[in-house]
């Protein structure tokens, strides 16, 4: 049985508001923008708990929520989370596929947000890749295999 956190609940609350901006095809910057913020919380859900290295104390330590370690770091003035999350998914995510679509979300997600609502097909289309792959790794992770 799959553990429901406050991160998972979000990340399927996100998800659920994308599929049906996707499905509406109207508002595709906001199919963009839900995709990203549901990954980034599917992430989240992903990798925690685990053990990371603590800043503040340099040695690893256990961490039961990503708001914990955002927590540590940002006691040390570090940055902001989703520089954070970016370092976690650098630094210990071994799968490729999983950080290049991590980056190519945040991009994306980035251009509709700051440059231009009028995404296109093509950024859309890397977007619903990139939220797929992000899915996937967390349910690989999360969803007891049978």
């Amino acid at each position: 049985m799959i553990n429901r956190t406050k991160d998972l609940e979000h990340a399927e609350h996100n998800f659920k508001l994308h599929t049906q901006l996707l499905e509406d095809g109207n508002y595709d910057d906001w199919v963009i923008t839900t995709g990203f913020y549901s990954g980034i919380k599917f992430l989240q859900n992903a990798l925690f708990p685990s053990e990371y290295i603590c800043p503040s104390e340099r040695k690893m330590k256990r961490f039961n929520t990503f708001a914990e370690y955002i927590k540590a770091n940002r006691s040390l003035n570090q940055a902001n989370a989703h520089r954070i999350l970016a370092n976690i998914v650098e630094n210990y995510v071994d799968e490729e596929d999983v950080k290049n679509s991590y980056k190519d979300l945040k991009d994306v997600c980035h251009f509709a947000r700051y440059i231009n609502y009028n995404v296109g097909k093509q950024r859309l289309q890397v977007a619903t890749e990139a939220l797929t792959v992000l899915k996937e790794y967390h349910d690989k992770i999360k969803i007891p295999q049978i």
